[in-house]
């Protein structure tokens, strides 16, 4: 079940709030300019399914979510770490970045963490499968997967190739829970 933990980011210990409800988390991410809503897959996907296998898989879902909210290029980040042996993938999703360009963020399998980092606040939201997020551009995050990663992501841009991240100086994430916490 998703939910939404927000913290002042200066008592990363102590949370201001904890919602379940859908209803409440997409209205308390709209509030701040985030869209989340739980979409259902027609295509099951499997964590650590290679990219291309995944993108062949979902393309119907890609395509309609591309065209439904007119954007361009498409990823899939996809890891099953059974074994705990941790991976780069996880190491860089898990430190806070920005993305240039708006994009949305559609679980097909697998859970994480997606913390984002808004003004004086973290929204820290336990993401699973047929969960989509739309970040505007320039939304400050991270991705935790925990100790044994087991996730498919597709993100998908509003800017004709995938954009590069920006890493933002420091250790920020470090401080809030991730989603061995949960």
């Amino acid at each position: 079940m998703s939910c939404l933990t927000v913290y002042h980011q200066s008592s990363p210990e102590h949370p201001n709030k904890l919602l379940s409800h859908v209803e409440d988390i997409a209205s308390t991410l709209a509030a701040v300019g985030v869209q989340f809503s739980q979409v259902a897959v027609q295509q099951p996907v499997i964590a650590g399914t290679a990219s291309a296998e995944v993108i062949a898989a979902s393309r119907v879902q890609i395509d309609q979510l591309m065209s439904t909210h007119g954007y361009a290029a498409a990823e899939v980040l996809s890891l099953c770490d059974e074994r705990g042996e941790g991976s780069e993938l996880a190491r860089a999703l898990r430190q806070e970045q920005l993305c240039p360009s708006a994009h949305l963020h559609y679980y097909l399998a697998g859970r994480g963490v997606l913390a984002l980092h808004i003004g004086e606040y973290v929204y820290s939201l336990l993401c699973e499968k047929n969960d989509l997020v739309l970040l505007p551009a320039g939304t400050a995050h991270w991705f935790d997967a925990g100790e044994h990663p087991r996730f498919a992501v597709l993100r998908v841009f509003d800017s004709p190739q995938v954009p590069a991240l920006v890493s933002v100086a420091g250790d920020f994430a470090a401080a809030f829970a991730g989603l061995d916490d949960c």
